[in-house]
């Protein structure tokens, strides 16, 4: 089961099919994402590329859960190790937020990532879509789940 977490993100790294080889650091979100998301959502991308294991343990909830590509469900302590041991990682993304949804302290946003990187120790480059639950909590956003689905016909070297 480790290593085989598909980098969001991670994270929200939503992209635009456009793209055949994604730039790095692309990251479009709609008007009405609160400032504060935004600069989440940014560090977040910088600290999964990086591999950042101190960032990624506060931008995860305690409970976060990350479902893959392939319906693999993973908690934080796994896709923390499969990150950080880069069995899996994010070499570049551009993401296009396609909705963000606020419900209280919870916003929802779906998005359309374009991801290079590696899953399970293997190369991968593809379109995926991506949602992903983040929480106000502790006077901070937080991730507290997300899940990656390979946009049909898209994604190669993920098989």
């Amino acid at each position: 089961m480790q290593g085989r977490v598909w980098l969001m993100m991670l994270s929200l790294m939503l992209a635009t099919p456009a793209f055949a080889d994604p730039p790095a650091g692309v990251i479009e979100l709609p008007a009405g994402v609160p400032k504060a998301l935004v600069d989440r959502i940014r560090a977040y991308d910088a600290a999964i590329k990086k591999r950042d294991a101190a960032a990624l343990e506060d931008f995860w909830t305690d409970d976060y859960v990350f479902v893959s590509p392939r319906g693999e469900r993973f908690t934080k302590k796994e896709r923390l190790h499969n990150i950080v041991s880069g069995t899996t990682g994010l070499d570049a993304a551009a993401v296009q937020t396609e909705g963000a949804f606020r419900y209280g302290d919870t916003m929802l946003t779906v998005s359309h990532i374009t991801l290079q990187g590696r899953y399970g120790g293997k190369a991968v480059s593809g379109e995926h879509r991506m949602i992903a639950v983040w929480v106000e909590q502790q006077g901070r956003w937080r991730l507290a789940a997300n899940q990656l689905t390979p946009i049909a016909g898209e994604s190669k070297g993920s098989k």
